[in-house]
């Protein structure tokens, strides 16, 4: 799974991508059907929703519009509809550790990073995101995304360290 934050453009809001999904062969968004809840599409949608829930303090949730905006085999998209990116940041950030994977940000994101990040009281380093090995692709369109990350599109955030007292988010029963 290879998880990323991004501003896709056109009227989309910044969106946490969730791409390259385990068990997710055959999935149609415009037919009915089960996902397993132990596949990745079922994960991601937990953590997305668990760290919304966990990092709301007193409120009912930490951002109040996020949705699944896209939704194909191998990818499922959530957008926040939202200008508090220390709020995206730390949610993406708490998700990815949810799933146990790191966090990419496109380069559509970098002018706002450092300072959502000193904004949210988050420490981080980055470096360049690697491709991800042939062997490791389980969705054919996701060498779109390898061709974007050859060109450098994306760095991989590394050496987090969240305020103290962030919660986490377990998703695995």
């Amino acid at each position: 799974m290879f998880i990323s934050l991004e501003l896709p453009g056109g009227d989309k809001h910044v969106t946490l991508f969730a791409l390259n999904l385990e068990g997710d062969e055959g999935f149609d968004q415009c037919r009915p059907s089960v996902t397993a809840w132990y596949a990745d599409r079922s994960r991601v949608g937990m953590a997305v929703n668990a760290a919304n829930r966990a990092l709301a303090g007193d409120q009912h949730k930490l951002i109040s519009t996020i949705f699944n905006q896209f939704a194909w085999e191998g990818t499922s998209g959530w957008e926040y509809w939202s200008h508090d990116f220390d709020k995206v940041l730390k949610h993406a950030l708490v998700v990815a550790a949810a799933l146990e994977v790191p966090l990419h940000v496109h380069k559509s994101f970098d002018a706002h990073l450092l300072d959502a990040a000193e904004k949210a009281g988050i420490k981080l380093d980055f470096v360049g995101a690697k491709r991800v090995a042939q062997k490791d692709v389980k969705v054919r369109e996701f060498e779109y995304t390898n061709r974007r990350l050859d060109r450098g599109e994306y760095i991989e955030l590394v050496n987090v360290v969240l305020p103290e007292g962030t919660p986490t988010v377990d998703i695995d029963w």
